[in-house]
């Protein structure tokens, strides 16, 4: 017994590796309130321009630029006019001379190095086969007003000049360094001397921004990040990260060839209250930050009429990524051109840092704008980052700096993004409330996702003031998508009023195209269709929510149940109303829709209830039924009616406790999510492991089994790398338990689902753990001794069995699907409540059913369950309301219950052990958990544009499930005809079907 003690340990070791939240560190300095972190250059008398060949070589593009760096910190004079990179610099200068008086002249490259290059006092050469040695050396020649050249220009340089080579990096120590090296040595002997206010990444070969890098003398570095960064690479970036002072922005971008790069580097920077200015290739940052600083940047005042709520759908069409300066100097001033532009509203998002980093780029649009074009504040703030992985202490600061930058470019429409886990972007209370309460914005919008899932929209509460919260719907790949997901939305639809927040993937689609989908959206709707600019949206959202509440308060007073029943939440929900009267009263719109909108969720509340008690009702009158059928037979229960604790108990908590390592996995962000693939690959690992537990452990190997799945779980929850660790062990414990103490279809149901029930709807943390996993090794205790041996006889195949029984699985789908949550009219976490509960009576009524009907297992039972499933599944479209849209969904998923039962009694009939459909439902738990979460948008964007009709399929989930179960119904029924004529029908179960034990 000494190894089960040392996994005793091991499982206490492992605990306490338990997640917590990130801290942030007291011994960085942070970036002084008030204070701008961009330097502000001084004009000199004439701005000249260098003409730039387009065919320059790399070395030729950084000798200018590190020039135009080291005169401009004096005083700006230079300007580099060159094609191939993000605006039209050009068109820019051409703005600068009217907008701002500047004077200047045209010159060449020649010209310009001839004026100004003896200003340097010597050269840095960077060496073209180490890249790291661009930014290394930028940074060498910012500190010694040097120039950087290539060695194909050094000599020349050198003769034509008189500079001497303060620094060649091949024939210098920095050369025997790797890059990790070489960035770690910077920043121990060249960061002391760099800006404390600044921070760069960025590809070596990226030059545009170097002359902005090499005024402000900008530590820069570039490390690959994401799935394809070295555990080096990421361990060398943190480095950098926590040297550097906090509530700094880091300019510069990356590549993302695995689009995980993004959300990694903006996580860590976040983590160490840092924001991120994404700019790689905006010339003359260090002429464009000179003018135009602290000056009034005010939007084109809008009409003074507010508008007055009316029974429409309310769009706004947005252009997302304006927090990025490549586009908003480049691609969207493409889209500002088109001819669309001007005629129907459009919200533009833009970063209010441009106001001190290149406020010519802020006034290029906000002086052409037309009243219906609105600015609203790029992702998340004055900076990129995401908000709820801010370190501790990080985010108010933060918060405050964006306030200063919102009010300067008049902008009161925030856009927020958190990281991107491919499932419904979280966002914590705390964060909202802390953007309430520092910047009191007209409206929040969240995240660039797919669709709203769990909540559309809601009133946001701070300490003291209050803003609506909407989710945005994305146009990212097609018409027939948006028209297909927006489809079982509208199904659900009154007459009004609606809204809808509609992002445009501008890489991919021009403003024409968004005129064209509204168009057609507005065709669905009958033309009831009106766009409207952010500050309407929301004015109009804040009318929404007092409409609402009353119309819903007015029905639910007519109903002589819900007061009755419901008094206390009934009259919670007249008082909100009564507040919301005396706050419009007051002239508080914001105030009054935050109480409406307390009375909605008072409403939606006791709808829940409502349908849960509904649900009941039905569980007790199939229970009184059950009896008095038992009674009438005179008979036992069969075993499958039969449900022994201790079966169950040891089930839910295996199954509980993979779930909650799924939870931390799929919380994590999308490039996680191949090790749940591959956990499901390796999972026959427990078979070995098995025998091998058998042969260490012959008496006690359940127990073994036991603390060896815990030892996995908690290293699955504290990294994803172990998740399949997590599966092998659920497995394992499983195995070795139900070998010895095998177990009925209907105690292997319950534990399942309820195992999943409880693994969701479970605190995740480290006390529920523990309380989980006290019971798992209470429900292996007392399982000993050597396992039952199996028959010899060739096993029945369990795919079909084990894919029915996961079939009830699908309840999660409530917690995760919008057009569930309208037709159930219920939102946020109730949702995952309302899973839970159906992951529960499902089941449960399942039993029931077998109790009363007792009909031999069969394909003709099974077929009869699932096409039953498929017509509760129609019924579901046909639904609204709490009550009958749950219980159809309760049906639904009741009837695949009884499907599963009858599988699993047939192929236990047929010699086969139940643990083996077991294993293959729990292999596709987390398939059926992916595929919910998944946004669907991921089929159109990674396999294939979609037709609207399977579009709408894939974002109605009662329509797949009910697809399936037909599906599966007419594969059985063929099967069955098949088998009849061989003669090789299912037997019947070796009790008859009766009641007996």
């Amino acid at each position: 017994m000494g190894a089960l003690a040392a996994l005793f340990v091991v499982v206490l070791a492992a605990n306490l590796l338990w997640p917590t939240e990130p801290m942030g560190s007291a011994g960085q300095p942070r970036l002084p309130p008030g204070v701008s972190p961009f330097p502000q250059f001084t004009m000199g008398l004439t701005l000249h321009a260098v003409s730039v060949d387009p065919n320059a070589n790399l070395s030729l593009r950084l000798l200018l630029t590190s020039l135009q760096g080291l005169v401009n910190r004096a005083g700006v004079e230079l300007y580099l006019n060159v094609t191939g990179v993000a605006g039209n610099t050009s068109a820019m200068l051409s703005y600068l001379a009217t907008r701002f008086n500047v004077t200047h002249d045209d010159v060449s490259a020649q010209a310009a190095i001839d004026a100004y290059a003896r200003r340097a006092s010597s050269l840095v050469v960077f060496d073209p086969s180490r890249p790291e040695s661009i930014d290394i050396g930028t940074m060498i020649a910012a500190h010694h007003d040097a120039l950087l050249v290539g060695p194909d220009l050094a000599a020349w340089m050198n003769q034509s000049y008189g500079l001497p080579i303060f620094l060649d990096y091949a024939r210098s120590s920095w050369s025997s360094l790797d890059a990790i090296g070489a960035y770690d040595r910077a920043l121990r002997e060249l960061y002391p001397a760099a800006s404390t206010t600044l921070l760069a990444i960025l590809p070596p070969d990226r030059w545009a921004i170097r002359d902005y890098l090499y005024a402000t003398k900008t530590f820069v570095f570039f490390h690959h990040q994401g799935a394809l960064a070295s555990p080096f690479e990421t361990a060398a970036t943190m480095r950098i990260l926590e040297a550097t002072p906090r509530g700094i922005p880091i300019l510069g971008w990356f590549p993302s060839p695995t689009l995980t790069e993004e959300n990694s580097f903006v996580q860590m920077a976040s983590g160490q209250g840092k924001f991120v200015v994404g700019v790689q290739d905006v010339p003359n940052l260090s002429v464009l930050t000179a003018l135009g600083r602290n000056e009034t940047h005010p939007q084109v005042a809008p009409s003074a009429v507010p508008k007055v709520l009316e029974n429409k759908t309310y769009v706004v069409v947005a252009v997302p990524d304006g927090d990025n300066l490549d586009f908003a100097a480049g691609l969207m001033r493409d889209r500002w051109s088109e001819s669309v532009r001007g005629t129907m509203p459009l919200a533009w998002s833009l970063n209010p840092l441009l106001v001190d980093l290149a406020p010519p780029l802020l006034d290029m649009y906000y002086e052409t704008a037309s009243p219906l074009d609105q600015f609203i504040a790029a992702p998340s703030g004055a900076g990129y980052l995401y908000p709820d992985y801010a370190g501790a202490g990080d985010l108010a600061p933060f918060v405050n700096f964006s306030k200063r930058y919102l009010d300067a470019a008049d902008m009161h429409v925030l856009w927020l993004l958190n990281a991107f886990p491919a499932s419904e972007i979280p966002y914590s209370a705390a964060t909202l409330s802390a953007y309430v309460d520092g910047v009191r914005p007209e409206g929040i919008v969240l995240d660039y996702d797919d669709q709203p899932k769990s909540r559309d929209m809601w009133m946001q509460a701070g300490s003291s003031a209050v803003a609506p919260v909407v989710r945005s719907t994305h146009f990212w790949t097609t018409d027939e998508n948006v028209l297909g997901k927006l489809g079982p939305a509208i199904a659900t639809w009154d007459n009004g009023p609606h809204f809808i927040w509609l992002t445009v993937y501008t890489f991919r689609f021009d403003l024409q195209d968004a005129r064209t989908l509204v168009t057609e959206l507005a065709g669905q709707l009958q033309g009831n269709l009106e766009v409207v600019r952010p500050s309407e949206f929301f004015g109009l959202l804040r009318q929404d929510f007092v409409r609402s509440a009353k119309a819903q308060f007015a029905a639910s007073e007519g109903n002589p149940i819900v007061p009755l029943l419901f008094g206390s939440a009934f009259d919670s929900a007249r008082a909100r109303l009564r507040d919301t009267d005396a706050f419009l009263a007051a002239g508080d719109t914001n105030s009054a829709a935050y109480a409406a909108y307390l009375a909605l969720e008072d409403l939606r509340g006791v709808s829940a209830t409502e349908a849960l008690l509904a649900s009941l009702l039905v569980l007790l009158a199939g229970g009184v039924v059950a009896f008095l059928a038992q009674r009438s037979s005179g008979s036992g229960g069969s075993p499958s009616g039969t449900i022994r604790p201790g079966v169950v108990l040891l089930v839910a908590m295996a199954v509980a406790l993979l779930t909650f390592a799924l939870r931390e996995a799929l919380e994590q962000n999308f490039w996680t999510y191949p090790m749940i693939l591959i956990g499901i690959g390796v999972a026959g690992i427990h078979r070995p492991l098995h025998r091998f537990l058998g042969r260490a452990y012959p008496d006690r190997s359940p127990i073994a089994a036991a603390l060896l799945d815990l030892v996995f779980i908690a290293l699955a929850i504290r990294t994803s790398v172990a998740v399949p660790l997590a599966l092998v062990g659920t497995l394992l414990v499983l195995e070795t338990s139900l070998a010895r103490r095998p177990g009925h279809a209907s105690e292997i149901l319950a534990g399942l689902t309820f195992g999943v029930a409880l693994g969701f709807l479970g605190g995740f943390d480290l006390p529920t753990f523990t309380g989980l996993a006290v019971l798992l090794v209470v429900a292996t205790w007392s399982i000993r001794g050597a396992p039952i041996p199996e028959s010899t006889a060739r096993r029945p195949r369990a795919l079909l069995p084990g894919f029915l029984l996961a079939l009830p699985l699908s309840a999660l789908s409530v917690a995760f699907y919008y057009s569930l949550a309208l037709r159930l009219q219920v939102q946020g976490p109730l949702l995952l409540t309302l899973a839970g509960a159906l992951l529960i009576l499902a089941p449960t009524l399942a039993v029931l059913g077998r109790r009363i009907v007792r009909l031999n297992p069969s394909t003709a039972t099974s077929g009869a369950a699932l096409a039953l499933a498929a017509v509760f599944g129609g019924l579901s479209l046909l639904t609204e309301g709490a009550v009958p849209t749950f219980l159809a969904l309760l049906g639904l998923l009741g009837a695949l219950a009884y499907a599963a039962l009858d599988a699993m009694d047939a192929y236990e009939g047929r010699g086969g052990n139940l643990r083996r459909p077991l294993a293959v439902a729990i292999l596709f738990l987390p398939l059926i958990v992916l595929f919910f979460r998944l946004p669907p948008i991921v089929y159109s964007l990674l396999i294939a544009p979609l037709p609207a009709a399977l579009e709408y399929a894939l974002y109605a989930p009662t329509v797949m499930i009910a697809a399936t179960a037909l599906a599966l119904a007419l594969f059985v029924g063929l099967q069955g005809r098949f088998q009849a004529r061989l003669g090789k029908d299912y037997p019947a179960e070796p009790h008859g079907g009766d009641d007996g034990p």
